[in-house]
């Protein structure tokens, strides 16, 4: 009897010193080939629902051959959280960064380093914030290469959102299509207030719609004419029950890719021929923007 208590007491100590080890091993059952610590491979603060906390579960899951390769190589763990760190302080513009970011680091002089970090962006990028988002090949041309890539780099989750909606994909062409060499220019102005974005839980249509009318905000800045027009032909385009978030309305769905694009001052890569009419320091004021957009049109 004593044997047999011995013995499974034995089995329990194996158990929980197993489970111990597996907490910074290669998460499986099996026994880990290696530890697995990927609390020094990541810099940059991480916003939203994301965490420290969260990364480091993902790489721990998807990544950890790659983590413990890297703890191993001098530098490595430094290389791969200042290249991180790069590219979350890049904000909005991170994507556009990211490989000169790499290029500042020399990662790729390190493979274990370089191997850590692809496998975090591919298998973990979302997880660790990185801007690993692919926009909707539907998408079309914003007006040129640069102008489009900067749009598709840094406003990649709100364009494929309002490709989601018929009505919003409409808006954001008419607004191609409509505004030309001003684009870039009403873009540069930074005219456009993000407010109706984040009101949220508005009362009813004005909450949704007040973007397309400037009228509806005679003391703010507002959208200039080319893109309020587009805002508004188009938002009744989405027939049936209105969406239960105002977000989700196909005027704000479209005005957030246009605020974004401005944040990521997208207007220096897109065209802004001043001498089409435009002016890229437009007074704020709801009839000088309205004026300085109705002449460039």
């Amino acid at each position: 009897m004593r044997g047999a208590a011995r013995s499974r007491s034995s089995v329990i100590v194996v158990a929980i010193g197993l489970a111990v080890a597996a907490a910074f091993s290669c998460k499986t059952f099996n026994l880990p080939s290696d530890t697995c610590d990927p609390t020094q491979l990541h810099g940059g603060m991480l916003s939203g629902d994301l965490s420290d906390s969260t990364c480091n579960r993902c790489l721990e899951d998807h990544c950890c051959e790659q983590v413990g390769n890297c703890g191993h190589a001098n530098g490595c763990q430094e290389t791969v959280s200042a290249v991180h760190a790069c590219v979350i302080d890049a904000k909005l513009m991170g994507a556009q960064r990211e490989d000169r970011c790499a290029r500042d680091h020399m990662l790729e002089q390190s493979p274990a380093a370089d191997q850590a970090y692809r496998c975090m962006r591919d298998s973990c990028g979302n997880e660790c914030g990185l801007p690993v988002c692919k926009v909707d090949p539907a998408a079309v041309l914003i007006q040129t290469p640069s102008c489009d890539a900067c749009f598709s780099s840094s406003c990649c989750s709100e364009l494929n959102a309002c490709y989601a909606n018929r009505a919003c994909k409409l808006t954001i062409e008419c607004i191609v299509n409509e505004c030309g060499p001003q684009l870039g220019a009403s873009l540069l102005a930074g005219t456009v207030s993000s407010a109706p974005l984040n009101a949220g839980g508005g009362d009813g249509d004005a909450a949704g719609f007040d973007v397309c009318a400037p009228e509806a905000a005679p003391n703010g800045p507002h959208a200039p004419a080319c893109v309020s027009k587009c805002l508004c032909d188009y938002k009744f385009n989405d027939p049936g029950l209105a969406p239960d978030s105002d977000a989700q309305r196909p005027a704000l769905l479209a005005l957030a890719v246009y605020v974004c694009a401005q944040e990521a001052e997208c207007g220096k890569e897109c065209p802004h021929d001043l001498d089409a009419g435009g002016d890229a320091a437009p007074d704020a004021s709801p009839d000088a923007t309205s004026d300085a957009a109705a002449d460039a049109r």
